[in-house]
């Protein structure tokens, strides 16, 4: 990874309620404007690994598509972990299969920075 800021996006691009995919230097990753500040994740859920880009985002809140996960986004915390299956819900008994054994984690955060109407990323 590079350690320099990189241009990733134009700011009215990165709208609030909406998910931003993008890649630096071959990196996948999410921005979200979140009561009006930009904030950027790496696209990996910690639980498969898979790509969080067609998840949900409300107040701040990303869900992954694939097993439910819930996240911060602006901190990366996990709120809560696999409970779901290709996105159906599944009862509760089912979630530690689900989860394969693996512990609940939390997102990897990016630094970003918004200025002069464009939105930069640091990896």
């Amino acid at each position: 990874m590079s350690g320099t800021r990189n241009r990733v996006a134009a700011a009215a691009e990165i709208t609030e309620g909406a998910l931003f995919a993008t890649q630096v230097d071959g990196q996948k990753i999410l921005l979200a404007r979140i009561k009006g500040t930009v904030h950027g994740v790496v696209d990996r859920c910690p639980h498969m690994g898979m790509s969080l880009a067609k998840g949900k985002i409300e107040e701040g809140v990303v869900t992954c598509p694939w097993h439910n996960s819930r996240f911060d986004f602006c901190s990366g915390r996990n709120l809560d972990w696999v409970s779901a299956f290709m996105g159906v819900p599944m009862p509760g008994w089912t979630h530690k299969a689900i989860a394969m054994g693996k512990s609940p984690a939390p997102l990897k955060t990016l630094a970003v920075e918004e200025s002069g109407g464009e939105v930069f990323v640091t990896l």
